[in-house]
C-alpha cells in the first residue's frame, strides 16, 4: 500500500501477520537528525510483523534527503537546543500521530512510537503533551525535559522503553537517566536499558525493542 498524503511526508509498510479482519497496532517511527524517514524504516523486518509500521520525515530541511525536527547547535561543549523551539517541533508530530492511525486502520489504542535521536524527543514530547494519542513508546538515545511536559500531564502506567549506550558523545547516558527519571516521577512503567554502544542502535538494542513490543502485544491479549 502507498502512503497516503497525511500532514508529512512517510513510508508505510503494512503488518506482514495483521489481525483476521486485517488490522494491526501502528508503530511510528521518527528519526534522528540528519536523516530521514527511510532510516528507521530499515528496522521495521526485524521487528514484531504483527505491526504495521510508518516512518516520518522531519519538516526541518537541512540539505538533499537530509531533515530534522528541532534546530541544534554544536559546539566544543557538545550539542545544545533551545527548549521553546523543541516544544514548537512537537505540534507536527502530534498532527501526524493524530491522523496516521485513523488514516491506515489500525486498532484503536494499539499505537506506538519509537524514535532515536531526535526522534526520541520527540516520541518523549507527543506522549508528555498528549498522552491520549499513543499506548506507549520506545526512546533510543533521545533526551526529554520538564519542559516539555504538559501542565497536569500524569502517563499512570504507560509503558515506556528507554535505551541509551555508555559511551554516546551526543546524547550523553546521563541525559537518559534523567529521562528515565522524569518518565517515572510521571508515573510512567518505565523499562530502561544502558549498552556499550555510542549514539547508536546496536544489534542488542534493537533485540530488547523488540522484545519489549512482542511483549506489549502478549499483554493486550
Amino acid at each position: 500500500m502507498d502512503a497516503l498524503p497525511l500532514s508529512l511526508p512517510h513510508r508505510f509498510r503494512r503488518a506482514p501477520r495483521p489481525a483476521p479482519d486485517g488490522r494491526a497496532p501502528l508503530l511510528i517511527l521518527l528519526h534522528g537528525y540528519g536523516s530521514n524517514e527511510d532510516d528507521l524504516m530499515g528496522l521495521a523486518p526485524y521487528l514484531d510483523p504483527r505491526f504495521s509500521v510508518v516512518s516520518v520525515r522531519a519538516p526541518l530541511v537541512l540539505g538533499t534527503d537530509s531533515y530534522a525536527w528541532f534546530p541544534i547547535v554544536w559546539d566544543e561543549r557538545g550539542i545544545s537546543v533551545e527548549p521553546a523551539e523543541v516544544v514548537a517541533a512537537i505540534q507536527p508530530a502530534v498532527a501526524f500521530v493524530e491522523q496516521a492511525p485513523l488514516a491506515y486502520g489500525a486498532l484503536p489504542g494499539r499505537t506506538l512510537l519509537l524514535g532515536f535521536s531526535q526522534g526520541a524527543t520527540m516520541s518523549a514530547g507527543v506522549l508528555l503533551r498528549r498522552p491520549d494519542l499513543v499506548a506507549g513508546a520506545v526512546l533510543m538515545s533521545g533526551f526529554a525535559t520538564a519542559e516539555l511536559v504538559a501542565p497536569g500531564v500524569t502517563l499512570s502506567g504507560k509503558p515506556v522503553l528507554i535505551t541509551h549506550g555508555w559511551f554516546d558523545d551526543v546524547v550523553p547516558v546521563q541525559m537518559g537517566r534523567a529521562t528515565r527519571d522524569l518518565f517515572e516521577s510521571l508515573g510512567a512503567s518505565v523499562t530502561y536499558h544502558e549498552y556499550p554502544m555510542g549514539h547508536q542502535i546496536s544489534e542488542a538494542c534493537l533485540e530488547d525493542a523488540d522484545r519489549w513490543m512482542t511483549e506489549w502485544l502478549a499483554a493486550l491479549d
